[in-house]
Formats: structure tokens, C-alpha cells, sequence
């Protein structure tokens, strides 16, 4: 029985230590003189839901102009990207980061980031809510406005199904709901996210799509902790982001309002807020604890969710602790594993 409760007891703490080590940290790279902007950036990673169910971290980092090499590209002059991305998010992982950002001081309005993936990029002339945009599209998720016909031929040729998008030319009629749903289902991102009760037809089942977004109804910001409209459901709306391409794109949405990958300005509604929360716990990031308040600031606890501004001179410093913890705790995970073995069963 002391053995038992040894084992259990060695086991429940190697557990603590492991789920309580890892925040998801944000390294925000700037030539900003004073870092106005990236702290503004820095305030709605922390404090949007649902990324405020995670721990986050924050490190604002800077450097002189001359690193962060950023100009319009693909004649798109809102499409603001920078050189060496890769070396960047090199250099965020030696921070311990998970995710680096660039707040890059020029006098132009745009931004940038990779699908899926890549380094997200704003300027200092760019709403800080931008990089909240940028942000999602590492996740995955695409723009929701529509193309202008020049950018529509640029993007919509490549456009595929994303957690927020879904590409699919309907049929001329439906025999009802579950035709529709056996039809299109597979092709649905977010199929498991829409109630039975949810249509994804209408004028009764035979034309498809719950509706049509609504981008005159802009979703609310949520700084809260709870989700945004308990009460919207999500559905199958039709969007507008590849109608001018030659030849024009259906394309379809979770939500019926205007989210922030239309309008920067806005929310992210509650169908996108759930399949964020799914996307950033997929990546590891860990929840706060149920129990925890709300801080006043998120400089007041360095150790709970930090913002903290780092001189240029320590960008190179290679800070390997964090991976050092984590290997760490996987040896002691196994060392627990075997002496858990060698217990008389």
C-alpha cells in the first residue's frame, strides 16, 4: 500500500510540474523606438477570447531597422513582408517561443502572414488588432473579405478548405438536409461543430447553405472570459471572398457575421472562437486554471503571463532552458515509469 501511494504520489507530481511548466509565448520583434505598438499587440494576444483561456507569454524584442528588412510584395502594397523569416522565428525559439511576431516601424498601412504557418507582420501605421488577424492565419485560417479582382487571381487559384472556409460548388437542388449533408459533409471543416438542428439548406432543404453571411452584422470584440453568444450556432453561410475571380469561387463560413478575418475591427464570433480554442489546444498550449482571477495588468505576475521588453543585445543570448525543462521531464517521467515497474503488483 506505501508503495502504491508512492507511485502515485511521485506520478501526481511529475504530472504538476509538467502541466504547470509551459506557456505559449509570443516573441514580438520591433524597431520601434519607443514599443507602443507591440505592447498594444501584446495586450489583445493576452486578453482576447479564447486565446485568454490559455497561459500566455509575451517578449517584446528590439532590434535596429536594419534587421527587419519589410516591403510591399506581389505588387499587393498592403501585403507588408520582411526578409529572413525564418531565421526570426530561429531566433524566437531560442527565446523559448513558440510564436514570433514582427511590429515593423515604416509610415504604411499592412501586413502579412503565411497560412498556416510563417511569421505574422504589421507596421506601426497598422491597427494593432491586425496582428490578431495575421495571428489567425498561422492558425490556418483565411480571409473572409472579398478579393479585389487582381488579388482574387492571385489567391483564389491557390485557396483550398481551411478551419473557416470551405470551397464547394453546390448542387442544382437538394432533396432535403441530409442530402445536402451526405453531399458536402466531408468537405465541411467544421461539420462536427453544427448541430443536427442547424440546417445548411434552405427554401426547405433545397438550395444550400444556412444563409448568407450578414457582413453588415459585425461580431463584437470579447475581452471576457466566456464565450461570445452562447446562442449562435454554427451553420453553413455563404461568403464573398473569391467572387471576383475569374472564374468566380463559392465559398462557405461557420458564421453568419463579420469576423476579424473580414474586419480587423471585429470579434471573432462564437463559431470561430470554438475552432480556435480546438486549434491552440492541438498546439499544446495550456489552459489557465478554472479558479484563476483576472489580472489588472498582465505586467503584474511576471511568472503568469508576461509582457516583457528585451534589449537588442540579448536576441542572440541561446536560451536553451526551456527545452532543457521539457527533455528534463521527460527523463523523469520515465524514471517514475520504471520505478512504477518495479512494484510487487
Amino acid at each position: 500500500m506505501k508503495k502504491t501511494f508512492l507511485n502515485l504520489s511521485l506520478f501526481t507530481t511529475a504530472m504538476l510540474i509538467s502541466n504547470s511548466a509551459f506557456a505559449y509565448k509570443f516573441v514580438i520583434y520591433t524597431d520601434e523606438a519607443v514599443t507602443n505598438k507591440s505592447e498594444q499587440v501584446a495586450e489583445i494576444m493576452k486578453t482576447t477570447y479564447p486565446l485568454n483561456k490559455f497561459d500566455i507569454e509575451v517578449e517584446i524584442v528590439r532590434v535596429p531597422a536594419s534587421d527587419l528588412e519589410c516591403a510591399s510584395a506581389h505588387g499587393i502594397d498592403r501585403l507588408v513582408t520582411c526578409e529572413n523569416l525564418d531565421s526570426i522565428q530561429a531566433k524566437a525559439a531560442r527565446l523559448g517561443g513558440d510564436q514570433a511576431m514582427i511590429v515593423k516601424n515604416i509610415p504604411k498601412w499592412g501586413g502579412s502572414s503565411g497560412v498556416g504557418g510563417g511569421v505574422p507582420v504589421i507596421t506601426t501605421s497598422t491597427s494593432p488588432r491586425a496582428m490578431l488577424h495575421e495571428f489567425m492565419h498561422t492558425l490556418g485560417l483565411c480571409d473572409e473579405y472579398e478579393y479585389v479582382e487582381s488579388e482574387a487571381n492571385f489567391y483564389c487559384e491557390r485557396e483550398t478548405d481551411k478551419p473557416n472556409i470551405t470551397f464547394i460548388t453546390p448542387l442544382s437542388g437538394y432533396s432535403g438536409d441530409s442530402h445536402a449533408r451526405t453531399e458536402h459533409g466531408a468537405n465541411i471543416p467544421w461539420f462536427k461543430d453544427i448541430l443536427s438542428t442547424t440546417p445548411i439548406t434552405n427554401m426547405e432543404g433545397a438550395r444550400l447553405g444556412t444563409g448568407m453571411v450578414n457582413f453588415n452584422k459585425v461580431e463584437p470584440k470579447n475581452n471576457t472570459k466566456e464565450a461570445q453568444m452562447l446562442g449562435e450556432q454554427t451553420g453553413l453561410y455563404q461568403g464573398k471572398v473569391c467572387n471576383k475571380a475569374t472564374p468566380a469561387r463559392a465559398s462557405w463560413q461557420p458564421g453568419g457575421g463579420a469576423t476579424i478575418m473580414e474586419n480587423t475591427e471585429a470579434g471573432l464570433g462564437a463559431p470561430l472562437e470554438r475552432i480556435v480554442e480546438k486549434i491552440m489546444a492541438s498546439k499544446g498550449a495550456r489552459k489557465k486554471m478554472q479558479l484563476e482571477e483576472p489580472k489588472e495588468s498582465p505586467r503584474v505576475d511576471n511568472n503568469a503571463g508576461k509582457i516583457t521588453v528585451t534589449p537588442e543585445t540579448e536576441v542572440e543570448i541561446n536560451n536553451t532552458g526551456r527545452s532543457f525543462f521539457k527533455s528534463f521531464m521527460d527523463w523523469l517521467k520515465d524514471l517514475f515509469q520504471t520505478i512504477s515497474n518495479g512494484f510487487p503488483r
